[in-house]
């Protein structure tokens, strides 16, 4: 019992080792060992990944192969900063153009400044292969583009790698599994799964990293930015802003007029109240006194 037990556990170990940049040294021992007899040996070169020599896709200048990719995975980004007439108009016409796609509003926010301008940032998803159709359609609407950035990543033989590590670590999560099946002992079985749970914990991470490569490299990614023409507000010419002027006055007239209106309201319905009050009562003190003297001036005759 104990020497099978010694067996797996060197078996798992090696197990551990093989694969195209598989985990990090594990808790088992590495060291080179002798192929044991028994139920439980198999040849390393069963965990080796397929041959390459037939996928013949790849950098033809370099004369490379990639592992099964049907052409080069690349992730587009893009920037543009537009000046557009109306950004609200312009915001609704992306909208439009990047559902023509295929695509579709990752985020949008604003913000307004100014004299009631408002400035919107937009990230698109656009399918890659209409990448650069989007690019030119959004520098169409702009009056004019003062950025304009374009950038890619090749993530082809991260893809392959990934791709052969897969497999090697299938295969491994195979062995094991049939070596847990064919343990003879708790104390197997247990360091057999313990080392199985950590290969398919690594099969679950590479699979992930592949499905982001494969979304990033299906969707690429458009930041836009609008903002308005300042040609278009109100002229200046050497810090002088006739239009702005015009608007200034107008606005000052406004508010002068609402000031007077402000103020005969206050008037009618507030001073004048007052004064009248007082009026009369200045009045009717008077017209008592003047009825005293009247009084009093017989009597002194």
């Amino acid at each position: 019992m104990k020497r099978s037990l010694f067996w797996i556990v060197l078996l798992v170990s090696a197990l551990a080792t093989v694969g195209c940049g598989a985990r990090a040294p594990t808790m088992f021992s590495e060291a080179p060992m002798e192929a044991p007899a028994g139920d439980y040996y198999f040849e390393e070169a069963e965990m080796a990944p397929e041959p390459l020599a037939d996928r013949t896709v790849g950098n033809a200048a370099t004369g490379s192969s990639l592992d099964e990719v049907p052409e080069r995975m690349i992730i587009y980004n893009g920037g543009l900063d537009l000046v557009v007439k109306d950004t609200s108009a312009a915001q609704e016409s992306v909208e439009q153009l990047v559902s023509e796609l295929g695509g579709f509003v990752l985020s949008s926010d604003s913000y307004r400044y100014g004299e009631g301008l408002v400035s919107i940032n937009i990230t698109l998803r656009i399918p890659a292969e209409k990448f650069f159709d989007a690019m030119g359609g959004l520098r169409a609407m702009a009056l004019e583009v003062t950025r304009d950035s374009i950038s890619s990543q090749d993530v082809t033989q991260e893809y392959v790698d990934l791709e052969s590590r897969l497999r090697a670590l299938e295969i491994k999560a195979e062995k094991l599994a049939e070596l847990m099946d064919n343990a003879e002992d708790t104390e197997a079985v247990l360091a057999v799964y313990q080392e199985l749970s950590y290969t398919q914990e690594e099969i679950e991470q590479v699979k992930g990293r592949m499905q982001y490569l494969e979304r990033s490299a299906a969707m690429a990614t458009i930041t836009v930015s609008l903002t308005p023409d300042e040609l278009l507000q109100p002229v200046e010419i050497a810090g002088w802003r006739p239009q702005g002027t015009v608007k200034q006055a107008i606005e000052a007239m406004i508010k002068t007029y609402q000031f007077l209106v402000d103020a005969l309201i206050w008037i009618i319905l507030f001073v004048l109240p007052v004064l009248a009050g007082c009026g009369l009562a200045v009045f009717l003190a008077i017209k008592a006194l003047q009825r005293i003297f009247k009084r009093r001036a017989p009597r002194q005759k």
